[in-house]
């Protein structure tokens, strides 16, 4: 700890949160739950009592329920904020201002680290994630993992334990081998700082009073202080973007108030994670470290919707935990190194375990753009996903021989079959070079979950993301008002009728269809989905393409998948393209660097264009006076780009090879 330490000044914390530690005994579990969403911290479970931290203005509430309470040490607020203000020799709890400014001196000073800010808090604090690897400042092909402290702000030895493995890492990277073999081969995030107005303040929560462990999108809603709606918070909904910018093997979130590690599912009590061996695996693999109990976190301590584990399994496929690392939120500031020292050769087992597996990367076949994909081991057919940035996948698995699909809208499907995981190698790992082949004639299809609302955990038994990929009859659930937000990697574009169809499995139900750009909306309706196909033209909401799509059902609605129209044309053999109902003709439609993309604008007015991506993203806008035009593409990076003029629904296709 204190190889980075900065001199430390007395400051000042908007204190805002008085808690008592008591004891609240309970006759049965399902009486957790009801404290929880009352408003009462539950730190540690036990069969006839938990211990808790509750607002002294809410006893009577409490025991007119019929509970009994016992205080356990009054005003523990108080504790956790004399002991974040402590000094001894070595350890201290910095304030935001030093935790900000150190990691810039990190990111300065040591070449294998790279800061990010990913965007502010509510009070406008940073929110920062630093990545450690031999070449920090490029995306590499290789297994990541990512560590976070502090989503709840006075739980403050879990910024401790993030904070020293930067320094750790950084300091030990020029002499110890280990340190070097992970850092080489491994992409490290570390984000010690979720939620710097809590920390600030002494609070669990933000700075607009809501639980970020309760505001993400796998099954949110139902619990105290979950926030106005799904990844309502900024420091949730800029962790989730810059989760799907970089997926993630394994995610840990640290956590302090007792000591477990906290598997999914959180949510349900019904259903266990669909790759709990694995899961089991590595949390018996860091409990050897740290004596540590584990289990699903349901279970061993008590039913959340809405928290982060949950969310980067059920949604991205990342294999996740809350450690929970210290019975006191907040102890005295020498049990920083002690606890660290307890964790640490466990992170450092977890660093080793992301490389071993299935890895590989998807491309296109075509011209080796990388490619957006889902992956799919046959075991458990969960799904995770290719890098958007480099197109490469690494999964967690144990040795032994399996089965791999590879989904990616506008390409046939591919399986890889007979893949060996093998057993005694440095990583026990196997690497897959996947070429994916494009065709036209195939729909595309909702690629991600972003959020869902909660469920009835004791009947329903489907899974959100049942609801992705074409229609294959596994369909998810949507109870009575109940709803789902789906993203697409390519666009639903406004073509000739209809431009996509919600399939639904079986039974009569209904439910709303609403798209947008935003996957936060505002909403526009297309209509209702009534029938096993029902067909929607997203002109009708006054759109020319759209990106998310939104259901909410009005009864019980089996929702199989949401396909729409692929509107790209067909690349021609001839040299010069025309398309008529369109004022513009380009050729070649495939080039390379050195040489030029024309185009004719045969009338006698300018006409604006614009060029997007495979993503249907905008990237650039062109103005075409009348007559030929040479249009110097030779800066974009390989793959399939289209042009299309104001007004037009139909784009001309080119391709740039490198």
């Amino acid at each position: 700890m204190s190889v980075l330490l900065l001199i430390v000044l007395a400051f000042n914390l908007n204190f805002s949160e008085t808690l008592d530690l008591v004891r609240i005994d309970i006759s049965h579990r399902d009486q957790i739950k009801e404290l929880d969403r009352l408003g009462i911290v539950i730190n540690q479970v036990s069969e006839d009592h938990v211990v808790a931290e509750i607002e002294p203005q809410m006893y009577p509430l409490v025991k007119g329920r019929g509970y009994t309470i016992l205080l356990l040490q009054e005003n523990i607020s108080d504790v956790y904020l004399r002991n974040s203000r402590s000094t001894v020799a070595r350890s201290v709890y910095l304030t935001y201002e030093q935790i900000r400014d150190s990691m810039v001196t990190l990111a300065t000073n040591y070449g294998i680290c790279h800061l990010e800010t990913l965007g502010v808090s509510h009070n406008s604090r940073l929110l920062l994630a630093m990545k450690i690897s031999d070449n920090a400042d490029i995306d590499e092909s290789e297994p990541a993992l990512y560590f976070e402290g502090n989503i709840h702000g006075n739980e403050k030895i879990a910024w401790g334990v993030n904070f020293c493995m930067l320094s750790y890492l950084a300091a030990n990277y020029p002499s110890d081998t280990l340190v070097q073999r992970l850092v080489d081969t491994r992409e490290i995030w570390i984000a010690p700082l979720v939620n710097p107005d809590g920390y600030v303040n002494n609070s669990r929560h933000n700075g607009r009073g809501v639980d970020l462990n309760r505001n993400w999108g796998w099954m949110w809603g139902n619990e105290y202080a979950c926030g106005s709606d799904f990844l309502s918070e900024n420091e949730a909904w800029k962790f989730m973007e810059h989760f799907w910018r970089h997926p993630f093997v394994t995610y840990a979130s640290y956590h302090s108030g007792t000591k477990y590690i906290s598997e999914p599912w959180s949510y349900t009590t019904y259903l266990q994670p669909p790759e709990q061996n694995l899961i089991q695996h590595l949390s018996q693999g860091y409990a050897s470290f740290t004596g540590y109990p584990h289990g699903q976190g349901s279970i061993g301590m008590y039913p959340i919707n809405g928290c982060t584990k949950d969310y980067d399994y059920g949604c991205g496929g990342e294999i996740g935990w809350s450690v929970e690392v210290c019975y006191i939120k907040t102890p005295p500031p020498e049990s920083i190194d002690v606890i660290f020292d307890r964790d640490r050769p466990a992170m450092l087992w977890l660093m080793h375990k992301v490389g071993q597996g299935i890895h590989g990367q998807i491309t296109d076949s075509l011209t080796g753009e990388p490619l957006h994909a889902l992956i799919i081991v046959d075991t458990s057919h969960w799904h995770s996903y290719s890098c958007p940035v480099n197109g490469d996948f690494h999964r967690f698995y144990l040795p032994g021989t399996y089965d791999v699909s590879v989904l990616c809208p506008g390409y046939d499907p591919k399986t890889i079959t007979n893949v060996v995981v093998p057993a005694n190698t440095p990583d026990s790992s196997v690497y897959l070079d996947i070429e994916l082949n494009p065709n036209t004639n195939l729909p595309i299809y909702a690629t991600r979950m972003i959020g869902s609302r909660y469920v009835s955990t004791y009947s329903n038994m489907t899974y959100p993301v049942w609801a992705l990929g074409t229609h294959d009859g596994q369909a998810y659930r949507l109870d009575v008002n109940k709803w789902i937000v789906l993203a697409f990697d390519f666009p639903i574009r406004n073509g000739t009728g209809d431009d996509m169809v919600v399939y639904r499995s079986s039974g009569s139900g209904t439910a709303i269809v609403q798209v947008s750009n935003d996957w936060r909306g505002s909403w526009q309706t297309v209509g209702t989905a009534g029938s096993a196909m029902s067909e929607f033209d997203i002109a009708s909401a006054g759109f020319d393409s759209v990106m998310y799509v939104r259901l909410q059902a009005q009864s019980q609605f089996m929702l199989d998948a949401v396909e729409a129209v692929q509107i790209i044309p067909g690349i021609e053999e001839s040299d010069q393209v025309q398309v008529t109902d369109v004022n513009m003709y380009i050729w070649p439609t495939v080039f390379s660097p050195t040489s030029s993309l024309n185009i004719l604008n045969p009338g006698t007015r300018p006409i604006h264009a614009a060029v997007y991506n495979s993503l249907g993203q905008e990237i650039e806008t062109i103005l075409l006076q009348p007559g030929k035009s040479v249009f110097d593409a030779s800066h974009f990076a390989a793959g399939i780009y289209f042009i299309r003029t104001q007004g037009s629904k139909l784009a001309h296709t080119f391709i740039m090879l490198r």
